[in-house]
């Protein structure tokens, strides 16, 4: 799965279960195709990084109501593998607010 197929099944996963605003997107095609996806939900932070050379996703989440340039993440789960469903998605966004 590359990076666009990724963010395409985890936006449309996202459409199923919470309003989100996309925050910072962010391709490194060069950099073994790794990226990064920020999104704003619940009036929280969250960014997913995408590793594709180890094959992982890590999800970060900020503090509430934090502005995204200046937010102070923290590593909330991380992922072998990177594809992601819905109901692991639910369950993060859930835990995370």
């Amino acid at each position: 799965m590359n990076f666009e197929e990724f963010r395409i099944d985890i936006e449309h996963k996202l459409n199923s279960i919470a309003r989100f605003e996309l925050l910072e997107f962010r391709y490194e095609p060069y950099h073994f195709g790794n990226g990064l996806l920020a999104y704003r939900i619940s009036g929280r932070n969250h960014r997913l990084i995408y590793d594709a050379r180890e094959n992982h996703l890590t999800w970060e989440c900020s503090e509430p109501h934090e502005k995204y340039f200046g937010a102070k993440f923290s590593i909330f789960k991380k992922f072998d593998g990177l594809n992601l469903e819905e109901e692991e998605i639910k369950y993060c966004i859930q835990q995370g607010l």
